[in-house]
């Protein structure tokens, strides 16, 4: 038996009743644009949903295209299913109840999936399943504060962002008492998940828990060389942008842009672009010229390790440098990187 901590009663959602046999959750396939409900991606969707059921709906295969199916076109289907769901809550022992209510909890986790392996991160990412609250928070606080055995205990980091978009505010206090025992639990919890949801706590005015590594990354930033300064600031940077302050991430960014100037500390490609983001999100968007200008140098750059480069679908794609793709001086930017590949230069 797999030994799991517990900070919370068990909630109301019977897990274990709602997962097919076959699997937990369905393998991303298929596109993620938006849609509309008279589109035949749509009808296409809802007619493998009703397919699967109408089964006894223990088929792995059917779920998986009714999954795949809803998320063509998310927007529509999860309004879908949303508008499905309270009946099905209401009346769990049906069959046809059941049938919803497997596909809803399949459908969140794999939506979850697909943010967190695309790439980007970005605020109002997982905004996309408010149509299926209050079942998707119910869901991902069990698997946060009272996680089943077939969850792996290293995903809960990935609840996080989802968390955050769902809930802008505090949820219950009996849900903020449960992510603070896991914040306190330094003997067993791991840093990341600990800092991530002292992020989240920080976003509902619980600013205690992040308060502690902010402190800390000040001390040791008067510590050490001119390089160890530079590397805590980056990790200040970081946390910052983590907490969504994002001009105190910007104004961060520049302080050590200069530091690793005057020192000759080689900044990577990833840092310049970090720095363009929180610019951005700022509303500087010279400053975050500036920053993508570096940062397209060095991607640019022969001498550049080519891990330290980003993907192009970042710069084509990434929410956070919207503003920064509608300037004009974008395009000699993104033709700098990738002067083979004209791509999507225009704005979003």
């Amino acid at each position: 038996m797999v030994f799991r901590r517990r900070y919370a009663l068990r909630l109301a959602l019977p897990l274990a009743g709602v997962l097919c046999a076959g699997g937990i959750v369905a393998q991303a396939v298929g596109g993620t644009q938006d849609g509309s409900q008279d589109s035949a991606a749509f009808r296409k969707a809802v007619a493998a949903a009703e397919a699967w059921i109408a089964t006894d709906q223990t088929s792995e295969e059917l779920l998986q295209k009714a999954v795949t199916a809803l998320l063509v076109e998310p927007t529509p289907g999860i309004r879908w299913l949303g508008e499905k769901l309270p009946k099905a809550l209401e009346a769990r022992t049906e069959v046809r109840s059941k049938g919803f209510i497997a596909l809803a909890t399949h459908v969140c986790l794999e939506f979850l999936k697909r943010g967190n392996s695309s790439g980007m991160v970005y605020e109002g990412q997982f905004a996309g399943l408010k149509p299926l609250q209050p079942f998707v928070s119910d869901l991902f606080f069990e698997l946060l504060l009272d996680t089943p055995n077939w969850y792996p205990e290293t995903h809960r980091i990935q609840l996080v962002p989802a968390l955050r978009d769902l809930h802008l505010t505090a949820p219950s206090a009996a849900r903020v008492e449960g992510v603070i025992a896991i914040v306190d639990n330094a003997a067993i919890e791991p840093d990341p998940l600990r800092q991530a949801l002292a992020c989240m706590l920080w976003q509902w005015g619980r600013k205690e828990y992040a308060q502690v590594w902010i402190d800390q990354l000040q001390r040791e930033n008067v510590e050490g060389d001119t390089e160890d300064r530079v590397r805590t600031q980056l990790l200040l940077a970081d946390l910052q942008y983590r907490l969504r302050e994002y001009r105190l991430s910007a104004a961060t960014h520049r302080s050590l842009e200069l530091m690793a100037e005057k020192s000759h500390y080689p900044l990577k490609p990833t840092d310049y672009y970090s720095a363009a983001c929180v610019w951005a999100l700022s509303g500087n968007v010279d400053r975050g010229i500036e920053a993508l200008g570096k940062c397209a140098a060095l991607q640019a750059a022969p001498g550049t390790d080519s891990s330290h480069k980003l993907e192009r679908k970042l710069f084509e794609k990434d929410p956070e440098i919207a503003a920064l793709r509608a300037d004009s001086r974008f395009a000699a930017i993104f033709a700098k990187m990738f002067p083979d590949d004209p791509g999507e230069k225009g704005g979003r």
